[in-house]
């Protein structure tokens, strides 16, 4: 009960002079402010990279492209062949640990038409494999098939974008023609829209504006021959990575007659380089978000003293009546954490409308974490230990006056 009785106390004395707490909590407000802040837009990012990661392949997805051959083997790399159509199928044939796979014959941004509505856009040549490699589900037709790819067949299938673009909101684009390159090409297939409901924005939009075409077609129609921008694999198990390099390593060496002109990249260098890029972000955003922090809490300790001078007389009437030191040192110390602990609420009020504002008006603002709950307890309680450590020192000072020393003060 005397604790209670001593916390309202000090809560009564915050409230009579308003004006004054609050200009002690305003580096409590800033600094909670900006921590919080910090981890939401720390969290969107990751969220970011996750998603872009996952939609696009994870850490089980192997690119193959072509390379300039060593110094060595300038002299005769046009023994090799380069990447083509056939290194895909040897793939398939020899290597069974890669699940899925796909070239993307690509050649350039590209004009497609339909009557009098047209777009630049690009355009790949791709299997079936693309939609369980980089995630791409079907929202009506299908997706271009293995007869497709046999015949070399004019068929494409498009995103949501894309039949905006080209279509009014009542046509149907199934059955309809397009123009690639001038050459027609049958619709077979809608993709799924992408859209992850965060703000009203779009995550995954990029997808919506995809074209994919039978590789082969590709190929034999653009390119006029069967080589290949790069190749797509997929392993069932990242486990797997390790026994399924060499082997890819050496089909490939048998196909291009020992000529080194691929490279074979994994995903786990972009990962690693991306969680060192989190842990700076983490630790020089967080230092900035501490160093606030430690200023406010300098600034609740000047005030606490400050109110120290102003109350020696108080103190030493208190005393003089019977309230031991301890009373008097509480009563600080509830104080300076009321302060503090006042100061953390209206910081994580303030982050959360400065979250808002920044999901609003920075580019890939629909990730961030607008409700970070782990680092709004972290900045509370934070915010309540720099209170109780920053009036340790005002409160000890109070405590140990000596009453008639006190009484006497003016």
């Amino acid at each position: 009960m005397i604790l209670v009785t001593i916390a309202k106390q000090g809560i009564r004395e915050v409230w009579s002079h308003k004006f004054r707490s609050f200009l002690s909590m305003i580096g409590i407000i800033l600094g909670v402010a900006s921590l919080v802040a910090m981890i939401g837009v720390v969290q969107g990012m990751i969220r970011n990279f996750t998603v872009f990661f996952e939609e696009t392949g994870g850490i089980e997805k192997v690119t193959i492209t072509s390379k300039e051959p060593p110094e060595s083997q300038s002299h005769i790399a046009f023994l090799s062949p380069g990447l083509s159509l056939s290194d895909v199928e040897a793939i398939q044939a020899s290597v069974p640990l890669a699940e899925y796979v796909t070239p993307q014959v690509e050649f350039g941004w590209t004009r497609i038409v339909r009557g009098s509505r047209r777009m630049g856009n690009r355009v790949q040549g791709v299997t079936s494999d693309i939609q369980l490699i980089e995630n791409y589900p079907i929202a009506r037709g299908r997706f271009v098939g293995d007869l497709d790819n046999l015949h070399a067949r004019p068929v494409a299938v498009i995103g949501a974008e894309v039949v905006r673009r080209l279509y009014e909101p009542d046509e149907d684009p199934l059955g309809s023609q397009i123009r690639i390159k001038n050459q027609p090409f049958t619709v077979i297939g809608i993709l799924e829209d992408f859209e992850f409901d965060q703000n009203g924005r779009n995550a995954l939009r990029w997808k919506n504006w995809r074209v994919f075409i039978p590789s082969r077609t590709a190929a034999q129609r653009f390119r006029g021959d069967e080589t290949v921008s790069e190749i797509l694999l997929k392993v069932s198990r990242y486990e797997d990575l390790r026994d399924l390099i060499p082997q890819v390593e050496n089909v490939l060496l048998q196909r291009h007659n020992g000529i080194e002109d691929f490279e074979i990249q994994t995903r786990e260098e972009q990962l690693a380089e991306f969680e060192k890029l989190e842990n700076s972000f983490t630790y020089s955003l967080g230092g900035v978000a501490g160093i606030s922090l430690l200023v406010g809490g300098i600034g609740i300790m000047n005030v606490m003293l400050a109110v120290v001078s102003e109350r020696i007389r108080e103190i030493g009437v208190r005393k003089a009546v019977g309230a031991r030191a301890s009373d008097i040192f509480f009563q600080f110390l509830v104080e300076s954490t009321v302060i503090s602990v006042i100061g953390g609420i209206f910081g994580i009020v303030l982050s959360v409308g400065f979250l808002q504002l920044l999901s609003a008006f920075i580019p890939g603002g629909a990730n961030i974490n607008l409700f970070p709950g782990n680092a709004m307890i972290f900045g509370f309680a934070f915010s309540a230990a720099v209170g109780v450590f920053s009036g340790l020192y005002p409160a000890l000072k109070a405590a140990r006056l000596d009453p008639i020393e006190a009484l006497r003060y003016e």
